[in-house]
């Protein structure tokens, strides 16, 4: 099967349930949709989708092997935001420190 090509980017052991919950399949054109969305973005299905995670597996699975460059977006983890104290403790100390003076 094609869990071999994913295997190796760790997408099936790491993300397959996060994505298995998040998306599901349109019955009619066989797309690939956010479970938030009430109707198919290609084909504009707006009935009972498919949420079988073997259909919805298989369809990231066509997805990514389509376009493999959407195995980095999947990838990516975002930054940590930083806490509270770091950013008001930034802000105090840029507006406490001289400035530079480069008018020479």
């Amino acid at each position: 099967m094609h869990n071999d090509f994913l295997r190796a980017h760790g997408l099936i052991d790491n993300h397959r349930k996060l994505a298995v919950g998040n998306l599901k399949r349109c019955p009619v054109c066989s797309t690939v949709n956010a479970r938030l969305n009430h109707e198919c973005f290609v084909c504009r299905w707006h009935g009972e989708f498919d949420t079988d995670p073997a259909s919805v597996e298989q369809g990231l699975v066509d997805v990514l092997e389509q376009c493999p460059e959407l195995i980095d977006c999947i990838l990516h983890t975002p930054l940590k935001r930083e806490s509270m104290f770091s950013r008001i403790r930034g802000w105090f100390h840029r507006r406490t420190s001289k400035s530079l003076d480069l008018s020479a």
